[in-house]
């Protein structure tokens, strides 16, 4: 269950579309977020596959020492230049 604000005049926008085309406001929200949804997780993943095969293009594996100068570690999704320990 996602409880979602919405400023008066999107609200007002939403129940007219949702009027329009017979459809509750739920469903044209959860539509809407399932879109966004898909659309940024298959960014994610293609970044991800991009990156992946240009480390493998440079001859890059988990031991090579150049993933430390990134900041990455294999274990942890966040670069260490991002993390708070990463500054002290």
């Amino acid at each position: 269950m996602l409880g979602v604000r919405l400023d008066s005049e999107l609200e007002e926008r939403l129940a007219a579309v949702a009027r329009t085309q017979g459809r509750s406001k739920s469903d044209i929200a959860r539509e809407a977020v399932r879109r966004y949804v898909e659309r940024h997780d298959e960014a994610f993943l293609a970044e991800a596959k991009r990156q992946s095969l240009a480390a493998a293009a440079l001859g890059w594996t988990e031991e090579d020492d150049a993933w430390e100068r990134l900041g990455v570690a294999w274990d942890d999704p966040e670069p260490a230049s991002n993390r708070r320990d990463a500054a002290e």
